[in-house]
């Protein structure tokens, strides 16, 4: 998996990281965002591959899952690690998971507030702003290349 001089990326189903991603889901969208926390850990995530993102003591800061269909979701990072490559890190461990599966692309309900961070990392927008868990999302898509 990728990793820089800051931060490494570890990989796994739910049962072998829920007691990583759940404590950062459940502050940045529970309690930052005011997600109930019953829609936001889902009967998916068993059915998901997880990335979490470690800082240099290994302790976890971001995470994101993905789908078997190429679905993206539940990506999030801690307020303090915001803007210092962690989610742009974790993105890239999902691309490379990804295509290792056989995926030809991604697509992901990203929060509008968010949108720009993907359009870096290569989405593009699809369709029209839309209401999920009271927040405002897009649809958005990236073609992966092997």
């Amino acid at each position: 998996m990728p990793n820089n001089a800051r931060f490494s990326v570890k990989t796994g189903d739910w049962l072998t990281t829920k007691h990583l991603a759940k404590p950062i889901r459940l502050s940045v969208f529970v309690k930052e965002q005011g997600v109930p926390a019953n829609i936001e850990l889902d009967p998916l995530d068993p059915d998901c591959q997880h990335f979490i993102a470690l800082d240099e003591q290994a302790r976890p800061i971001a995470t994101a899952r993905l789908g078997v269909t190429g679905k993206l979701g539940r990506m999030a990072v801690l307020k303090a690690y915001r803007r210092k490559g962690a989610g742009r890190l974790l993105l890239d461990a999902v691309n490379v998971y990804a295509i290792s599966q056989g995926l030809h692309r991604l697509t992901c309900h990203a929060q509008t507030e968010a949108a720009g961070f993907y359009k870096k990392q290569g989405f593009v927008t699809t369709g029209m702003p839309f209401q999920e868990a009271g927040i405002e999302h897009l649809k958005m898509v990236k073609v992966l290349s092997a």
